[in-house]
């Protein structure tokens, strides 16, 4: 198959020659990511200004200026409103949440820095093909993986990998090689399995693996079998290939008591679970009066005090729990909503999508059961944020015809795939 150009007569091969659009798109994807991942670990913006609040802004701001210079460019992609809405709903309960609770500049703040990020990939997903902008928050992912990694490990030593340059904790260096591995194993499912991208995603497991991020690499595993079942045609080599690596791997992991050892994380076992059930129970009291317990205390809220401990405060660690404290029942009611209202529109879009679609939110979501930061300003709200958009019901046909067309790099034998009538859902 020959492959085709778009309206602005470049390849639709994501792989293919870069034009300065290209670059632009890239490194607006590249500095989005960069904003969003924390720059430094253990602590929290409480509405203060400095160094890093400021810097973080410039680069948010830069990434969303060149994404809205790039959409102005180029005609515009068709991009469905409703996850805008729903948004828009959740902000605006954090925002009267830290009104009530006197938290109104820090909160107002934090929903300012999800809404920058938010029109940034609305821009992204405007001025590129739906894959590209994925491909391209998933490369910029992995770069800022590897740099983390690199200069990150001296911390090994203390039994988890945590990220030097910037300072990312074990978790979130997780999540980003994890994205990374999840859009590399959607393209070996889709029949376009390279030995470079095999060595990269190799790499990129190893490091979650170091992180000892026991939820992540769970939910990362589970939505690469999502997307496996999805294989209409699976290629023989494919099919072989994946049970010779299972059948080492299993091996392996028996052999030397690597799985083993990894749950247990150097004995520490199930106390990390422990001490978050001490924040959860915290969180059902949290609240002060009536207002808070329906409208929370707005996304700033990043820390509860407990009590009967040794120490009188901790971190909510699960995207669910902190919800509630900073959005109230009202906004983990949104938020269930969003949630349940995206899987609709990934369960309903064009096969090629939906193995990605699908992979990727069992992932973001599983995570947040245990883990934060799905709805703030972090890298797994901006995947979240732009699977949403692209599977709603307003932007489907667009993937219709960028499938159709090749557009974003689709691998080519899940173009034929795209073209049934079985493919036009």
């Amino acid at each position: 198959m020959s492959a085709q150009v778009d309206a602005g007569g470049r390849s639709p091969r994501l792989f293919g020659r870069h034009d300065a659009g290209r670059r632009i798109e890239l490194l607006a994807a590249v500095l989005i990511v960069v904003g969003a991942v924390g720059w430094r670990r253990g602590e929290y913006f409480s509405g203060s200004l400095d160094p890093v609040v400021v810097g973080k802004a410039v680069v948010s701001l830069l990434a969303l200026s060149l994404a809205f210079l790039r959409a102005q460019s180029v005609p515009g992609r068709r991009l469905g409103t409703g996850t805008l809405w729903w948004l828009g709903l959740l902000l605006g309960i954090s925002v009267f949440g830290a009104l009530t609770a006197d938290l109104l500049v820090a909160g107002g703040v934090v929903a300012i820095r999800v809404a920058v990020l938010a029109a940034t990939v609305v821009f992204l997903l405007r001025a590129a093909p739906a894959v590209q902008v994925i491909t391209d928050l998933a490369r910029a992912c992995g770069a800022v993986a590897v740099v983390a990694a690199g200069t990150g490990l001296p911390t090994i030593t203390s039994g988890r990998l945590a990220g030097g340059v910037p300072a990312i904790d074990p978790n979130e260096l997780a999540l980003l090689s994890g994205v990374v591995v999840l859009v590399l194993a959607w393209r070996a499912v889709l029949g376009e399995a390279r030995w470079s991208a095999g060595v990269t995603g190799a790499v990129l497991l190893a490091v979650v693996w170091v992180t000892g991020s026991r939820t992540g690499l769970l939910m990362l595993l589970l939505g690469i079998a999502v997307m496996a079942v999805q294989i209409r045609r699976p290629r023989v080599g494919l099919v072989v290939g994946c049970l010779v690596l299972g059948a080492v791997g299993a091996v392996g992991a028996v052999a030397t008591g690597a799985v083993a050892a990894f749950a247990g994380r150097d004995g520490t076992g199930a106390s990390t679970l422990d001490s978050r059930f001490i924040a959860w129970r915290a969180s059902l009291s949290w609240a002060d009066s009536a207002w808070q317990e329906v409208f929370g205390g707005g996304l700033s809220v990043k820390i509860i005090r407990v009590y009967g401990q040794y120490w009188q405060t901790q971190p909510l660690d699960s995207s669910w729990v902190s919800l509630l404290v900073q959005t109230g029942v009202l906004g983990v009611l949104c938020a269930l909503g969003w949630s349940l209202w995206a899987f609709r529109g990934a369960l309903r879009a064009p096969h090629p999508h939906r193995v990605l679609f699908l992979g990727l939110l069992v992932f973001l979501l599983g995570r947040s059961t245990l883990e934060s930061g799905l709805f703030d300003a972090t890298p797994a709200f901006l995947l979240f944020l732009a699977v949403s958009l692209l599977a709603e019901g307003g932007s489907r046909q667009r993937l219709r015809d960028e499938a159709a067309s090749g557009a974003g790099g689709i691998p080519e034998p899940a173009l034929d795939d795209a073209r049934t009538p079985s493919g036009r859902r």
